[in-house]
């Protein structure tokens, strides 16, 4: 037998034993079963029969011959408590009891509910909010004598050692604000710098005796580009550019005959450019100058920021789309006229008392949650969620600032929380 090979099995089996119970999730416990909605299978078939159950599916509550039933009903509405209670089997109207009931939260936060009389009941006059999942201090008066009963609820949670999320790679943040931004996606294309062109040409017709320069070449102010022979007098005349920049065009050949005034070179300064965007129709009136625009190539290289300098005054009627323009500098050229851009028009910025990244969501019994950190337990949070924006997603109830939440590799989390195979169905 190879004795070496046989320890090394155990061994891995002993230790993926430890690493299992350490994500054991906590039992649960729920205070109404058909009533508040929340079945829960085998995993908690034990608390089951230790939380024995009323006539209205609510958690019987004992104290001497005193008996309060206290349920989470959600039918249609938002969870609320209600309460019967009975004295030696007997009803007792419930004008006779005065009822509290504190929930602690993960955390620390501590929910009041206090209770009306509604027919043959008591009503929680707050909303029961997700999770479910909170100890409980309950009191109530009758006939002069007070009751009280502490117990706990956990639901939707799970323990994991702080090694053991170390190894699984877990990370958290604290919850917070964030600032959002609404952007329009638009399409345009690089152009020249239409204050930035000049065009070299000669004041007299003749002959071109010299073309000096092609295609990409660079020119000075004053530096002359071509010579040409006058028909009138033979003399010749220099013709120079008119101002420093790129030859982007070019005209002209030696031995040609050209008009006075005709256009030998363009000369196009490329360290500024145009980038005019066309906005459609239906966002015309959401875009105005000074607007942030982030641009990209449509080949996916450069990339940079500016902002709306000129609107067009009027719309191009055939593809009824309006002229946004943004001035961009240009030093390295890498913006070429003719190049086509996609850009995003930041059409509002604003703050968000409390944001997540999307990233962070995870989906546990039909609710979208993410996983508050309360030390080495982990709480799923139903989450209801507001506007959207660059991976972020506002957070309007189920996570308050402050609060620690897991950001990445929460599915381990998840997982924990479903392999007992409890439900949650509403």
């Amino acid at each position: 037998m190879n004795w070496k090979l046989t320890f090394t099995l155990v061994a891995i089996v002993a230790v993926s034993g430890g690493i299992f119970y350490s994500l054991q999730s906590d039992e649960h416990d729920s205070v109404a079963s058909s009533a508040h909605g929340h079945g829960h299978d085998d995993h908690d078939d034990h608390h089951d029969e230790e939380a024995e159950r009323g006539a209205h599916g609510g958690r019987l509550l004992t104290d001497g011959d005193f008996t309060l039933e206290l349920a989470i009903v959600e039918a249609g509405m938002p969870p609320e408590f209600r309460a019967w209670a009975t004295v030696s089997g007997r009803e007792v109207p419930p004008a006779d009891v005065r009822l509290s009931v504190e929930l602690m939260r993960p955390g620390g936060a501590t929910d009041h509910h206090a209770f009306v009389v509604e027919g043959d009941y008591l009503r929680g006059q707050a909303e029961v909010y997700e999770p479910h999942s909170f100890d409980y201090r309950v009191s109530a008066v009758h006939a002069g004598r007070q009751h009280d009963w502490n117990f706990e609820a956990p639901e939707m949670q799970t323990t994991l050692t702080a090694a053991a999320a170390a190894r699984a790679g877990v990370e958290t943040e604290v919850a917070g604000p964030a600032t959002f931004t609404t952007t329009l996606p638009v399409y345009g294309r690089v152009k020249f710098d239409a204050d930035h062109v000049a065009r070299a040409v000669p004041r007299f017709s003749g002959i071109v005796r010299e073309a000096r320069k092609v295609l990409g070449d660079t020119v000075t102010a004053g530096e002359v580009v071509a010579v040409v022979e006058t028909n009138q007098s033979l003399a010749t005349i220099e013709v120079k550019a008119p101002l420093a920049g790129t030859i982007v065009a070019r005209d002209v050949n030696a031995g040609e005959t050209v008009e006075a005034g005709a256009a030998l070179y363009t000369i196009a300064d490329l360290s500024r450019v145009w980038l005019d965007l066309n906005i459609p129709k239906r966002d015309q009136a959401r875009v105005r100058p000074g607007q942030t625009v982030m641009i990209h190539a449509d080949d996916g290289g450069a990339a940079a920021t500016g902002t709306i300098d000129w609107l067009s005054p009027i719309s191009d009627a055939e593809a009824q789309t309006l002229v946004a323009r943004v001035i961009l500098p240009n030093p390295d050229q890498r913006w070429r006229p003719g190049l086509f851009i996609t850009a995003s028009v930041e059409l509002e910025s604003f703050s968000v008392p409390i944001a997540v990244p999307e990233s962070a969501l995870q989906t546990v019994f039909d609710f979208t949650v993410v996983f508050s950190q309360h030390g080495e337990v982990y709480q799923a949070r139903p989450l209801e969620l507001g506007r959207r924006s660059q991976g972020m997603v506002e957070v309007l109830k189920g996570l308050r600032a402050g609060e620690t939440y897991v950001t990445a590799n929460s599915f381990l989390i998840k997982a924990d929380i479903g392999k007992a195979g409890a439900s949650h169905d509403h």
